[in-house]
């Protein structure tokens, strides 16, 4: 019973002991509040053909140690009046070296990608569920591209509070068609407000998880969509 009551009171300084360990044991990056800045432009060719076209700014820190830049567009064409098919294109420069890989190259990666895009639409808002499939083509240190595949899976809700002012979270899984099978998870929760008739302002927190590392980041979107034009 001794034994025992002296092993409670040691459980508040295990329990900090432990804390202190999974903290010191994060990485600066992971302490980090890193930023994305998101421009995402829609545009609505005919009845039949819609552009989606994004640029991302990816940094370690807000604002500051560049992580990478996404250029990517996507042609999407519907199927019926929820489902539609897209195909494209997206280029990644990537530098890692902010602390945790600071001996590393900045890195570049060509990416195919192939959508079906589920949408259900109800009172005020909308449910879209995306799958994606994707080729990649990451550079090495040989001047040459390593190939691989990967799938993605994204539930998405939008709901309306006003004619202003609109909510979004979304969860999206990443898994490798090779090992490891598991290449990272996002949560995202954010708000929108729209600005003008073309522009929607978001400003979002996005929880970016790996299996070896857990990423805070703060998401800026500007939204333009020009396909009423």
């Amino acid at each position: 019973m001794d034994k025992l009551n002296s092993g409670i009171k040691c459980l508040p300084l295990l329990l900090l002991l432990t804390f202190y360990n999974i903290g010191f044991a994060q990485s600066k990056a992971e302490q980090a509040q890193g930023s994305w800045f998101v421009f995402i432009n829609q545009h609505r060719f005919n009845t039949k053909l819609t552009a989606l076209t994004d640029i991302q700014h990816r940094s370690w820190e807000f604002a500051q140690n560049f992580n990478q830049l996404l250029l990517r567009s996507t042609l999407y064409y519907p199927l019926n009046s929820e489902f539609k098919l897209g195909v494209g294109y997206g280029y990644i420069a990537t530098d890692p070296s902010f602390e945790t890989f600071e001996d590393e190259k900045n890195t570049s990666e060509h990416r195919l990608h192939t959508d079906l895009m589920f949408t259900r639409s109800f009172s005020h808002g909308a449910w879209i569920n995306r799958y994606r499939l994707e080729q990649r083509y990451l550079s090495n240190d040989a001047d040459a591209y390593d190939a691989s595949q990967r799938m993605r899976y994204m539930s998405r809700i939008n709901y309306k509070l006003t004619s202003k002012f609109s909510l979004s979270v979304f969860d999206e899984i990443f898994l490798n068609l090779q090992r490891p099978v598991f290449s990272q998870n996002r949560l995202y929760f954010g708000m929108g407000y729209q600005a003008t008739p073309l522009l929607n302002v978001q400003l979002g927190y996005m929880k970016n998880h790996f299996s070896n590392a857990n990423f805070n980041r703060l998401v800026i979107t500007l939204w333009y969509n020009t396909s009423s034009i």
